[in-house]
């Protein structure tokens, strides 16, 4: 089958490499479309993650072509996403529930570690229906199952950070999962949502924003007191913002949520920085701020949050290219002037 192969910090090889084969307990399932996550593209930047000749791409939905002898529940046919990955079973969080954290994870997960979803085939080793492999339901568009996994994301950061009492958020930075996010917050939980995102296309698309920010022209910190109020704490005013969800992944961007967060908040850390960012301890003391770092998709959620219409997707996916031409595919996805998730689909 063809494949993408990664040989490199900014160098994708699109070559044949074999089939999967498909023991008693996996799935095999032919590529419809793969996302490119934004750990893809830190990864094509900075070569983190993974070894020469990985094949990446976890944010896909396939058909199912093959089903071992012991799974339950998929057939041959239906459309499915997932993720595995061999966890250990013997540290902390394998022994807490906690796989997620496992430090296997990055070692053997589809797409980190296990060949990933930019070739024509990825396979689902131990398959097992709704833990690892969740079917899509007819009316969900190719495109949308292809997103199932950062509206899972998405849907894992509200779950780890909303709080009944909460009412004001904002979001720095409107990519895929930011867009989702706010959504989530505003159409599930009726959260007043601020978003702050440069690029004109993604606040143009800011679906679940009440006020959409750019930070290149206005005061982020100034547009949220105009809105919230002023936010005093013991050396400073900052902003009043219940929750603050990072999704930019820069440095000036955490220090506005440590700005913006109001005294006994919550920050959101969701975007991975290319470098270590600045923190004022100062003011993570003073204000007292609880900071949870995200990690993982709650792809059920997902699924639902789909099904029942709470996100808009309008637009959102705004390239699709051949398997061969991934390489631009990631350049496009860097550029948020004129991207916001971009697809790579094998052509067969």
């Amino acid at each position: 089958m063809k494949a993408a192969v990664f040989k490199g910090p900014g160098s994708l090889e699109v070559c044949s490499i074999p089939d999967p084969d498909c023991a008693e307990n996996d799935v095999v399932l032919r590529v419809i479309a793969c996302g490119i996550c934004g750990s893809d593209l830190h990864t094509f930047r900075t070569g983190d993650f993974v070894n020469h000749d990985q094949v990446m791409g976890h944010e896909f939905v396939g058909e199912v072509v093959e089903v071992g002898k012991n799974v339950q529940g998929v057939t041959v046919g239906q459309r499915a996403v997932g993720f595995a990955a061999n966890f250990c079973g013997e540290c902390h969080w394998c022994k807490t529930n906690d796989f997620i954290y496992c430090p296997e994870l990055f070692k053997t997960g589809t797409g980190y570690g296990r060949p990933g979803a930019f070739a024509e085939y990825v396979k689902i080793e131990n398959a097992a229906i709704n833990q690892n492999i969740f079917l899509v339901p007819d009316e969900i568009t190719d495109e949308e199952a292809a997103s199932i996994e950062p509206l899972g994301v998405a849907a894992q950061t509200v779950q780890q950070t909303h709080d009944p009492t909460y009412r004001k958020a904002l979001v720095l930075g409107n990519g895929f999962i930011g867009n989702m996010v706010a959504q989530i917050l505003k159409n599930v939980h009726g959260y007043e949502v601020a978003i702050s995102e440069p690029s004109n296309l993604r606040r143009e698309l800011s679906y679940g924003a009440d006020k959409a920010i750019n930070p290149l022209k206005d005061n982020v910190i100034d547009q949220i007191q105009d809105m919230w109020g002023e936010g005093p704490y013991h050396f400073g005013v900052g902003g009043m913002a219940d929750l603050v969800v990072e999704c930019a992944g820069i440095n000036d961007t955490f220090s506005q949520a440590l700005e913006a967060v109001r005294s006994r908040g919550t920050i959101a850390l969701v975007a991975l920085p290319d470098k270590p960012v600045d923190a004022n301890v100062m003011r993570i003391v003073h204000k007292a701020p609880k900071i949870i770092g995200v990690l993982g998709s709650h792809m059920a959620e997902a699924i639902n949050l789909l099904k029942n219409k709470k996100v808009n997707l309008d637009n959102l996916v705004t390239h699709n290219y051949p398997l061969e031409k991934i390489e631009e595919a990631f350049r496009i996805q860097q550029n948020a002037q004129v991207s916001v998730k971009v697809l790579v689909t094998p052509q067969y």
